[in-house]
C-alpha cells in the first residue's frame, strides 16, 4: 500500500534573543580655546547616536556615539556657557546561537550624564548608556499537514500560529528650520538641544507599512541674562515596504536615533534628524496539523514528535505615572528645564505574570532664591504589571519615557512627575504533536481478532484513544452506540466494531 505524508512550510523568522542592559563611558577632553576656564558645573544631559548594530558568530555588536552637553559658569563671568562632548561607544554581547547575518534590531539611550573638572581646562565626562538590542533567526518549519493512503484514519486539527513573515529596516533624514513662538525672546546663544524620538503611529495602506511619528526637541538658549526653554515637535511621515505582507498582520516598530545636528544661525535654529525604523512584523498563520493516525485493516507504522511553535503572541503597552520629590540643598525658586530618561528595567515574578520597575533618571535645572543656576539629580521608580501564561512563555519589556516631564519647586525641593510607556511582548511557545513520518507495517501472523469488543471508555481518553486501540473508526463506534456527539462517550459502556 503506497502511503504519502504531505506537509506545509511555515516560512518566517523567530525571536532567537532579546537582551538589556547598561554600559558606562567616560572621556578625559580639553576645553576649546574658544571657551573660557571652568568655574563652576551646573549640569550635564546628553543623547547616544546608534550607528551600527550587527550579528556576528557568537554575539551581536553596537557602535554609537554618546553626545553630552556641559553646562558651566566661567571663572569671572556670570552667564552660562555650554560645550559638547563626543564619547564614542562599541559594545558587544555574546551568546553562542548568533551568526553573522541575522537580522537585527537595537536601541540606545543616554540615561544619565555628568562631568567634573580635574582643572579649569580638562574635564571628566561619564555617561551611562540604556542599551536594548534583538536579534531573529530565519527559517522553514515542516509541518505534516494530510496523508494519503488507502485505510488511513486521520486526526486533523486546527491550530492557529503566530510567525514573523518579515524583518525590514530603513534609514531616513528630514530637516527643519525653527523660531521660537511668540510668547518666548529670540535665541542669541544656543546652550542645549535635547532630541528624543517620540511616539509612532504605524498601519497598513495595502501592503505597505506607512508610520507617522515626531521629534521632540527641546532648546534652552539664552536671550540677554535670561535663561529660556522651548520646546518643538518635528511630525515626520514614511513608508517601509514589508514585501508579501499577510493580511490583518501586526507590526512591531522601533525608531532609533542615528545622527542630530542642531545650529543657531542668525536666531533660527536649523535641524538635521538621522533615524533608523525597525519593523517587525507579526502574522497568524492558520494551519491544518496531521496530528495523529492509524490504519483500519492493515497495520501502519506512525511515528510522532513535537513541534516548538509560537501559539501566543500578545504586544500591548501601558503607561504608567511616577513622581519622587527630589532633596534640591539649595532652594529653587523656578524650574528652568528638566530632562528624564529611563536608565534600566527589572523584573520580578508576581502572581499571574511578572513585575516591572523602570529606573528612571531626571536631570533638572533651575534658578536658586539668589537668582544662581543649578542642577540636581533624582532617580524616579516606575512600575507596571504583565499578566503571562505560565507555560512555555516569555515577556519581553521595552520602557521610554512619554509626553513632557514636570518639576516643580515645593517645600524641601523640587517635585517631578514623569510618565513612562511599558511596550509588552508576550511570547508563548508551546509543543505542537505532529506525525513525523508514516509507511506500511507488518501485522503479527496467527493472531485472531474479535469483529466486537464491548469496552467502557476511561477517564481522560477520547473517542480517537478508542477507535485507534481497537482498530475502528469514530463514526463506526458513533453509529453502533448512536452517538451524535463524540464528547458525550465519557465514562460509557461502549460497543467498539472492529475491522482487523
Amino acid at each position: 500500500m503506497d502511503m504519502e505524508l504531505q506537509r506545509v512550510a511555515v516560512e518566517g523568522y523567530r525571536p532567537l534573543y532579546h537582551t538589556a542592559f547598561t554600559q558606562e563611558e567616560t572621556l578625559e577632553s580639553i576645553v576649546p580655546d574658544a571657551l573660557p576656564d571652568v568655574s563652576r558645573i551646573v549640569a550635564a544631559w546628553g543623547r547616544a547616536h546608534l550607528k551600527d548594530c550587527e550579528t556576528g558568530e557568537g554575539a551581536i555588536r553596537l557602535s554609537g556615539s554618546a553626545q553630552v552637553t556641559v553646562l558651566y559658569i566661567p571663572e569671572g563671568e556670570d552667564a552660562p556657557r555650554s560645550l559638547e562632548v563626543t564619547i564614542p561607544f562599541q559594545c558587544a554581547k555574546d551568546d553562542p546561537s548568533l551568526h553573522a547575518g541575522f537580522p537585527a534590531a537595537a536601541d540606545v539611550t543616554l540615561s544619565s550624564a555628568d562631568a567634573r573638572t580635574l582643572n579649569p581646562r580638562k574635564l571628566l565626562t561619564r555617561c551611562q548608556l540604556s542599551i536594548w538590542a534583538a536579534a531573529y533567526e530565519e527559517g522553514v518549519q515542516q509541518l505534516a499537514s494530510d496523508a494519503m493512503g488507502e485505510g488511513l484514519e486521520k486526526q486533523m486539527i486546527p491550530r492557529k500560529f503566530w510567525r514573523i513573515p518579515a524583518v525590514r529596516e530603513k534609514a531616513f533624514t528630514f530637516s527643519d528650520v525653527l523660531r521660537p513662538p511668540a510668547s518666548k525672546p529670540e535665541m542669541e546663544e544656543l546652550l542645549n538641544a535635547r532630541v528624543e524620538l517620540g511616539s509612532v503611529d504605524a498601519k497598513f495602506i495595502g501592503r505597505k507599512l506607512v508610520l507617522k511619528g515626531d521629534v521632540v526637541l527641546t532648546a534652552l538658549y539664552r536671550n540677554g541674562d535670561q535663561i529660556v526653554t522651548a520646546r518643538f515637535e518635528l511630525p515626520y511621515s514614511q513608508i517601509v515596504d514589508m514585501g508579501d505582507a499577510p493580511e490583518d498582520s501586526e507590526p512591531e516598530v522601533t525608531v532609533a536615533l542615528k545622527a542630530a545636528d542642531c545650529q543657531l544661525t542668525d536666531g533660527e535654529l536649523e535641524v538635521n534628524i538621522e533615524a533608523l525604523i525597525q519593523a517587525v512584523l507579526w502574522a497568524l498563520q492558520p494551519v491544518n496539523v496531521l496530528a495523529d493516525a492509524y490504519g483500519v485493516g492493515q497495520c501502519v507504522n506512525v511515528e510522532r514528535a513535537p513541534e516548538m511553535m509560537c501559539t501566543l503572541a500578545e504586544r500591548t503597552t501601558r503607561r504608567e505615572m511616577g513622581r519622587r520629590l527630589c532633596e534640591s540643598g539649595i532652594p529653587a525658586k523656578q524650574v528652568l528645564d528638566c530632562a528624564v530618561a529611563v536608565s534600566s528595567v527589572t523584573e520580578a515574578p508576581a502572581e499571574g505574570g511578572i513585575e516591572y520597575t523602570a529606573q528612571v533618571e531626571a536631570t533638572v535645572l533651575y534658578l536658586s532664591e539668589d537668582d544662581a543656576l543649578c542642577g540636581v539629580d533624582v532617580t524616579i521608580p516606575v512600575v507596571s504589571r504583565v499578566e503571562v501564561p505560565a507555560e512555555h512563555s516569555r515577556s519581553i519589556c521595552h520602557c521610554r519615557t512619554v509626553g513632557e516631564p514636570t518639576a516643580v519647586p515645593v517645600t524641601g525641593g523640587i517635585e517631578v512627575r514623569c510618565e513612562v510607556e511599558f511596550s509588552f511582548n508576550v511570547v508563548q511557545a508551546e509543543p505542537v504533536w505532529a506525525v513525523s513520518s508514516l509507511a506500511p507495517g507488518t501485522a503479527p501472523e496467527n493472531v485472531q481478532r474479535p469483529s466486537v469488543v464491548i469496552r467502557r471508555m476511561m477517564d481522560g481518553e477520547t473517542l480517537w484513544d478508542v477507535a485507534k486501540a481497537c482498530a475502528s473508526t469514530v463514526s463506526d463506534i458513533q453509529a453502533a452506540n448512536d452517538l451524535p456527539d463524540p464528547a458525550g462517550a465519557a465514562g460509557a459502556l461502549l460497543l467498539i466494531p472492529t475491522k482487523r
